[in-house]
């Protein structure tokens, strides 16, 4: 639960309670990982794979414990505050939308609040989860009812926001699903790449683990957008 002012707005959301799995998985994986490339880098000469995979996992531990201690929602009746891992955001209250919970079924935390700007981007509030609060549905709707009576956003719903909130959620959806895309084309060239080397033919690693899927992201991220639009204005 948010520290809250005798007017009801003013309150701060940071870590009081336990962290997340995930990023308990991703600490325990790069300092596996971590250790497993400088015991590998120890026993022989250094490799391109063992530093790239060094700078790679200590850059995700890195923003993971910083999301846990330094990320912070600050609500004032000036606007609303998101300290993230690295950068530093304010929202005035005459640029705010919408402030939800939402559903994210594939994430972590599951339910995560968000803010809406008028322009339909939406950032995550950090620590309104259901990790760090017992029902952050009810706290948010505390939060934005209060917000409503103080006059400081408007309830009515623009139907222009909203649609451009809509094609934001279908981007993201693009882009989700083309990571998945990526994976998989990796895990493909992986095996093709283990194929070539057990048949003595020549390898071509770099080419193929790590360009290929490169270029195959944002490629299916193209068609699949467009899939969702045409799908999204036949449905309209």
């Amino acid at each position: 639960m948010g520290e809250q002012d005798s007017s009801g707005i003013a309150r701060e959301y940071r870590r009081t309670r336990r962290m997340p799995p995930q990023t308990v998985l991703t600490v325990t994986a790069g300092v596996l990982v971590g250790t497993v490339s400088v015991l590998s880098m120890a026993a022989s000469r250094a490799s391109v794979w063992n530093g790239f995979a060094i700078a790679v996992w200590t850059a995700l531990v890195t923003r993971a414990v910083l999301e846990q201690w330094r990320a912070r929602t600050s609500v004032t009746a000036d606007g609303v505050t998101v300290r993230g891992a690295l950068r530093t955001r304010t929202w005035a209250w005459s640029d705010i939308y919408r402030i939800r919970v939402e559903d994210d079924k594939q994430g972590f935390p599951r339910w995560s609040g968000y803010l809406y700007a008028l322009d339909g981007r939406r950032a995550r509030l950090p620590h309104i989860d259901e990790y760090q609060m017992p029902d952050p549905i009810a706290e948010v709707a505390d939060l934005y009812a209060t917000a409503v009576r103080l006059g400081l956003v408007s309830p009515q719903t623009r139907p222009d926001v909203e649609a451009r909130i809509e094609r934001g959620a279908r981007r993201r959806t693009a882009r989700r699903r083309s990571a998945v895309v990526a994976l998989v084309v990796t895990a493909a060239m992986f095996v093709l790449d283990g194929w070539l080397l057990f048949t003595d033919r020549p390898t071509h690693t770099f080419l193929l683990v790590l360009c290929v899927p490169v270029l195959c992201q944002p490629l299916a991220f193209l068609a699949l957008d467009r899939v969702g639009e045409a799908r999204a204005a036949r449905t309209s």
